[in-house]
């Protein structure tokens, strides 16, 4: 990145929001997933988010329900995740 300090970033607006989201299962030497989440509006990321899990989950399926939950949790200001 400090490569690239010379280029605007650029964030336009053209749809409503899309979001990417995903997780790793039991990543962590606690057993945990971890969750990427990846936001737009059209050109450039207007919200990104990298975490651990707080919940340790059976199964990668599981893992993901709970990466869906956190984005929803970030798009709807649903309480704490």
């Amino acid at each position: 990145m400090r490569d690239t300090t010379h280029i605007t970033l650029t964030i336009e607006s053209n749809k409503s929001p899309r979001w990417w989201v995903e997780s790793s299962y039991a990543v962590h030497p606690d057993m945990k997933s971890h969750t990427g989440i990846f936001m737009t509006i059209g050109k450039g990321g207007t919200f990104t988010s990298s975490c651990k899990q707080k919940l340790n989950t059976k199964s990668s399926n599981e893992a993901e329900l709970v990466a869906i939950h956190d984005a929803m949790v970030q798009y709807y200001g649903l309480g704490s995740s």
